[in-house]
């Protein structure tokens, strides 16, 4: 798909329909390549899944490092459309990748139950929808939502609006190139990093410490001066939300399972995805009466402060239901104690009573006999 798209982009004509071939097929296409290879790494490595997530994603940053410049020698040794093939083709190798993965014992035993159970689904359990969705409508994963959301929103604004930013404060194209390139660095080391701190960190605690973070190193942008102050800026930028990916996979999977990891993550992605294609416009909208470009970094940055707080709350929620959880698991054993020691005691005094009840047999008998 993501081939038809730069494929049929080589040949428009007019800046108008690129939104539809070079956006919406190019971009579905790798789009679902990329959550097709996510939840293939949680369903086999369910116990570091964080880890896992890490090193997979880590070639996004590797690309966000090589192919601006990459894109940028095509466009200069050859032409757009040619361009736009080349890209194309580049892209077309991880059909190679997805041939080669195949579903887990995990995967095909939950689809062989899946189909049991809605053969053998009565009309009454039809209309039991709740139960059905369960985590996925749950408060933790709504908050994730919510989230996802502001991410997409803050980060599309930063990577649209950072570059022309810099050139209004004084950097010169290759200037710009070099602060974009230590992004994609920052991000390259992130997502490994990350994913190795989720196995011994909590990937919410995580998630609301970076993005608290990088949201106060962009409210001081309009304060970077010199050259090796943006550069610095761009690599905490993409060191501190590159990883984004990482713990949202890890989170996810706490929180609705492996059983619904694709619906989960699919629902978040779309999600993140509107964040991206809306934010941009609506936060320059909101900022238009101060004629001051900086202003959309703030809006940008408050985004990125509700991601933290989202990241916080999810851990207070999830907190919260694992100890009434606990609560709930603790009482149903004391109350299981208890009815167990009810029935030996019931069944003791059955078994006392039927004692004394041949007892009483056997003397009545011995007594007739003596008689």
């Amino acid at each position: 798909m993501s081939l038809v798209g730069f494929g049929l982009s080589s040949l428009v004509t007019d800046f108008k329909f690129l939104f539809l071939t070079f956006g919406l097929i190019a971009g579905c296409g790798q789009a679902m390549a990329l959550t097709g290879s996510m939840v293939v790494a949680g369903y086999y490595f369910k116990e570091r899944t964080g880890m896992a997530t890490g090193i997979v994603t880590s070639g996004s940053g590797v690309s966000l490092f090589v192919f601006p410049h990459l894109t940028q020698y095509l466009i200069d040794t050859y032409t757009l459309q040619e361009t736009f093939l080349l890209l194309g083709a580049i892209g077309f190798h991880s059909v190679i990748c997805g041939a080669l993965m195949r579903p887990t014992q995990f995967e095909i035993k939950s689809n062989f139950c899946t189909i049991r159970k809605d053969a053998k689904r009565t009309s009454a359990e039809k209309m039991k929808v709740s139960s059905k969705f369960g985590s996925l409508i749950s408060l933790p994963y709504m908050l994730l939502l919510i989230s996802s959301t502001a991410l997409g929103a803050a980060l599309s604004t930063v990577y649209l609006f950072l570059p022309h930013f810099f050139k209004q404060s004084g950097s010169s194209p290759k200037e710009i190139g070099v602060s974009l390139s230590f992004m994609g660095v920052g991000g390259f080391i992130s997502r490994i990093l990350l994913g190795f701190l989720t196995n011994s960190t909590d990937a919410t605690i995580l998630l609301g410490s970076t993005f608290g973070i990088v949201g106060i190193a962009t409210l001081f942008l309009n304060n970077l001066a010199s050259v090796g102050s943006r550069i610095a800026y761009s690599t905490i930028f993409g060191l501190y939300t590159g990883g984004c990916w990482t713990l949202q996979h890890a989170i996810l999977v706490e929180i609705v399972g492996l059983s619904k990891l694709s619906t989960g993550y699919g629902i978040n992605m779309l999600l993140c995805g509107i964040g991206y294609l809306t934010g941009p416009p609506l936060l320059e909208l909101m900022v238009m009466s101060f004629n001051d470009e900086y202003y959309v970094f703030v809006c940008a940055a408050v985004m990125l402060f509700l991601t933290s707080l989202t990241g916080f709350a999810i851990r207070l929620v999830v907190k919260k239901s694992i100890s009434s959880q606990s609560f709930t698991d603790e009482r149903v054993a004391r109350d299981t104690d208890i009815k167990q020691e009810l029935i030996e005691s019931t069944n003791l005094r059955q078994f006392e009573s039927t004692i004394d009840t041949r007892e009483a047999e056997q003397l009545i008998s011995w007594t007739e006999t003596e008689l």
